[in-house]
């Protein structure tokens, strides 16, 4: 595979969207005065403005609207859109009780996932050294729970959303800004039934303290949206194996959040992540070497 000619402007989108991923849980830390339901459904709402402005940046809605007429993608979307709710509601409940390092266990998880998802619904068959990571990663997560006392269930609860909601968006070819777009749309009706509710019986909205609050709810739709529209640019441009190696900047930065937060990070739990670190790393090494020897030889 040749680089792309942008591939240097495609490295600086993809890293920038996983490092504001990274950074995400110290803008809900900020948020944190507003409970976690108002802020999933405040950004839910503020991310449609987002996604039709990401729309537009990126070549408009007729390209989506194409996406929309084909069979099966309405469905998939609202499928889709349930996944994505659900990831979102885990997350913020986990970065506002303080569970910030066991939701990054989720995202370094999530490639060795999606790697048994593709032997499990697709056929693929599994080289020995990414028999190797998966199995590494299973140990991982019982160390996990050996070392929380109970199974963890915040994080697989967090990959399993994030990681179905990309098969499934996988299947439905729709433009990110676009599939971002429709999936607000249709979770925007129980988003503002679920704000009225918060507003008449859960004792009012942050957002209505201050106009300051106000504008910091309000950019959750820039923090949703923004990242996703700079990773779809990016991953056009770049190989597949330098957008899996950029994949862990975001939960290596959680991770480090988490830390600096004072979450307990015990020999135990610290053995954990090592060993689905050392499953990572045997998968990244797998991948890198079967691409090059896949790689035209120059001559």
């Amino acid at each position: 595979m040749k680089d792309h000619p942008d591939a240097r402007t495609g490295f600086i989108a993809a890293a920038s969207a996983y490092s504001i991923w990274g950074v995400l849980p110290l803008y809900l830390k900020l948020v944190g005065f507003a409970g976690a339901w108002e802020i999933l459904a405040q950004r839910i709402l503020w991310s449609l403005p987002a996604a039709a402005l990401g729309v537009m940046l990126m070549g408009g809605f007729a390209e989506t609207r194409r996406a929309l007429g084909q069979p099966g993608v309405v469905p998939a979307l609202m499928a889709s859109s349930l996944f994505i709710a659900g990831n979102w509601a885990i997350y913020v409940w986990a970065v506002a009780h303080d569970h910030v390092i066991e939701a990054s266990l989720a995202y370094f998880l999530a490639p060795l996932v999606n790697v048994a998802f593709g032997v499990t619904l697709f056929g693929e068959r599994l080289t020995k050294l990414q028999v190797g990571a998966l199995a590494l990663a299973a140990l991982g997560i019982m160390v996990q729970g050996a070392a929380l006392g109970a199974f963890p269930v915040v994080a697989v609860a967090l990959c399993a959303t994030w990681c179905l909601y990309g098969l499934v968006r996988k299947q439905a070819p729709v433009p990110a800004a676009g599939g971002l777009l429709m999936e607000t749309l249709i979770l925007a009706g129980p988003a503002m039934l679920g704000l009225w509710w918060l507003s008449t019986h859960g004792g009012g909205l942050a957002i209505d303290d201050s106009p300051l609050r106000g504008l910091l709810l309000a950019l959750s739709g820039v923090a949703t949206a923004l990242p996703l529209i700079l990773f779809a640019f990016g991953a056009r441009r770049l190989r597949f194996s330098t957008l899996g190696m950029l994949q862990f900047i975001a939960p290596s930065a959680q991770f480090l959040i988490g830390v600096a937060y004072g979450e307990p990070l015990t020999p135990l739990r610290l053995a954990s992540f090592a060993l689905i670190w050392a499953g990572l790393a045997l998968f990244t090494w797998d991948t890198l070497t079967r691409e090059r020897r896949r790689a035209p030889v120059a001559g």
